[in-house]
């Protein structure tokens, strides 16, 4: 499997143990990845997270696809929701992403996430308000400050804190 041809592209990858991740990624060769890493493997990279060759089962690249959100299948996907278990750090790197693609993914998610109703511990949720007020400072891209500011306006005043 060629990976470096994935390079710049939005993809599906499918790992050997059956998890799917989409998004843009990056193709790190075997050399960059020894030395950064330490490990001796190319690999794709999206938002902060490394696929290493020997763990794909497979690439399918989503350039071609045209749909309700955008090339992507769904409105947010795996990767997403792990970075809001993994916590405020991982909300950060989700939401200060160099794709805008992925920051409206993290949007999405984040609004399935502060929602009380659909029952998902959320336990940085205050620390979640401030990084997107941070958000709303720091972008350039309207799209992403209109919809972090109505995540703001609609879960900050919910009933359920911390």
């Amino acid at each position: 499997m060629d990976l470096s041809k994935f390079d710049g592209q939005c993809v599906r990858i499918t790992l050997q143990c059956g998890d799917v991740y989409d998004g843009i990624c990056t193709y790190n060769d075997q050399e960059y990845d020894e030395h950064e890493f330490g490990v001796p493997e190319e690999s794709l990279e999206m938002m902060n997270c490394l696929f290493y060759k020997g763990d794909i089962k497979t690439v399918e690249s989503l350039e071609n696809h045209i749909g309700p959100y955008g090339r992507f299948l769904d409105p947010y996907g795996k990767l997403e929701e792990e970075a809001v278990q993994d916590g405020i750090m991982g909300i950060e790197d989700g939401l200060f992403c160099e794709e805008n693609e992925h920051v409206i993914r993290m949007l999405r998610c984040l609004d399935e996430y502060l929602n009380p109703i659909n029952g998902h511990n959320f336990p940085c949720r205050n620390e979640t308000f401030d990084v997107l007020r941070e958000l709303i400072k720091a972008t350039d891209d309207n799209e992403v400050k209109k919809e972090a500011k109505r995540l703001i306006d609609k879960w900050e005043s919910s009933k359920i804190q911390n």
